[in-house]
């Protein structure tokens, strides 16, 4: 049992009364609530967008590849939405579901707080801190009645998502080890033994080993989240100069994370396809095809969710860092960013893969701010050689993130402001000029020639 499975399988009491929510018990009338308007971030009914262009469904290819209609639904969803969540939290507070511990209000507390989240966010997260009490005190009566590895892996990756949320806002995380275990399953082996397995198994059934191998890997990305504040980005960290300590320990994790990754998603590869080839049009089934590409963006999601915080806070440290260092102290520190900025580079070009798996056409508007994250940075990156022409690979990435930002507008005003439409050029003028590069090269002047005399190449024409 998880949050996930109480999403997706409502009481029968939401739907005795149809819509008249009024007739509901009142904890099922705030899920109800609740439910409609976090339904309302996706749909496209009238009622919800109001005039203007529509998708004919969530298969209209042709509506979500045009980027002024679909960053325009963002905005015009607006009001319905506002309107739809101030019912819900109204009546959430109302029947005080905060305060009683029920599979309902565990999931009414969930769906505010991934509102919460996919709007203008909040450091204390009290929602957040409501459901996981709620699982808490449910979570025995659980495991009582049914548990099984799949629930542990489901868990593990809920629980990761979580952390990676107070990662990217640097705020303590609102799960506990005790949860970790109580939910996601007993304390999984080593980082350096599940590497070691993973070479091991080159000969085993590529599916078996990714069941096997991924509870423990996002176990281990929610521990580092745990760490990675603890030591370092947390608020009592800030008070003492950065520990080069806590960085080499978790670089150290971080890479062997990123080694174990990449043999996950090699093993994954072959049981599908290539990212970005074919995908398929939805993923609602348990196949095969289906298991690898959701385990194949968890696992990318979960590594560059901690890679970007960590850059991000070394960078602040190098800035607000008043204490005096010695020359050698800073060539370290210097060293110590060179090496997670390598590894954030690796973190936007597996998220950008990890994305490519998922369908053309996806709904994610709770990774509003991780993706506004990524965009930025990699649209840095692609600046720092004062905008010389991309690889190839690297513009197919830009692509992916400017593509994911345009979806979001579908869902989020905020997606759609003209921050967001500027960053969205910034990341399309670097692909331009990539394909622009590609097809007419430009030949250096042999030595001792002016720039003014360049030579024409028969191969530029």
């Amino acid at each position: 049992m998880s949050i996930l499975s109480l999403r997706r399988r409502p009481s029968g009491l939401m739907f005795a009364p149809s819509h008249q929510l009024n007739l509901l018990p009142p904890q099922s009338r705030v899920l109800a609530f609740c439910s409609v308007a976090y339904a309302s971030l996706s749909s496209f009914h009238p009622a919800v967008l109001g005039d203007g262009p529509r998708p004919e469904s969530f298969l209209d290819h042709d509506f979500f590849s045009s980027s002024p209609e679909l960053l325009g639904c963002g905005i015009r969803r607006g009001p319905a939405y506002r309107v739809l969540r101030s019912q819900a939290l109204k009546a959430a507070w109302e029947v005080g579901i905060i305060l009683l511990p029920t599979n309902e209000n565990a999931a009414s507390c969930y769906l505010l707080d991934l509102m919460e989240q996919s709007d203008v966010g909040s450091a204390g997260r009290p929602w957040a801190s409501a459901y996981i009490a709620h699982v808490r005190a449910l979570a025995p009566v659980w495991r009582a009645a049914s548990y099984t590895a799949t629930d542990a892996s489901d868990w593990a990756g809920f629980l990761m998502g979580e952390a990676l949320i107070s990662a990217r806002s640097r705020t303590p995380l609102v799960v506990s080890p005790q949860d970790q275990l109580l939910l996601a399953g007993p304390e999984p082996p080593s980082l350096e033994a599940l590497l070691a397995s993973l070479e091991r198994s080159v000969d085993e059934s590529n599916l078996s080993v990714l069941g096997a191998s991924m509870r423990p890997y996002m176990f281990h990305v929610t521990s580092l989240s745990r760490q990675l504040y603890d030591t370092i980005t947390g608020d009592f960290a800030r008070t003492n100069p950065l520990s080069e300590v806590a960085v080499l320990n978790l670089l150290d994790s971080l890479y062997k994370v990123h080694s174990i990754l990449s043999l996950l998603l090699d093993r994954i590869d072959i049981v599908t396809n290539a990212p970005g080839a074919n995908p398929p049009v939805v993923i609602q089934d348990a196949s095969i095809d289906v298991v690898a590409r959701a385990a194949a963006y968890g696992g990318c999601f979960g590594f560059s969710g901690l890679v970007l915080p960590l850059y991000r806070e070394l960078q602040y440290r190098d800035i607000s860092d008043a204490t005096p260092q010695s020359e050698r102290t800073r060539d370290r520190m210097r060293m110590l960013r060179g090496q997670v900025h390598n590894l954030a580079v690796l973190g936007g070009r597996e998220l950008a893969r990890g994305i490519r798996y998922l369908p053309k056409i996806h709904y994610s508007p709770t990774h509003w701010a991780t993706t506004r994250m990524w965009a930025e940075f990699v649209a840095e990156q692609a600046e720092l050689d004062g905008g010389a022409p991309l690889s190839p690979e690297a513009a197919r990435d830009l692509e992916t993130f400017a593509d994911a930002l345009k979806l979001l507008g579908y869902s989020l005003e905020a997606a759609s402001t003209p921050q967001t439409f500027a960053l969205i050029e910034r990341l399309e003028g670097h692909v331009n000029n990539a394909l622009v590069a590609m097809f007419l090269p430009i030949v250096d002047a042999p030595w001792g020639q002016s720039d003014g005399d360049m030579v024409l190449h028969p191969d530029n024409f």
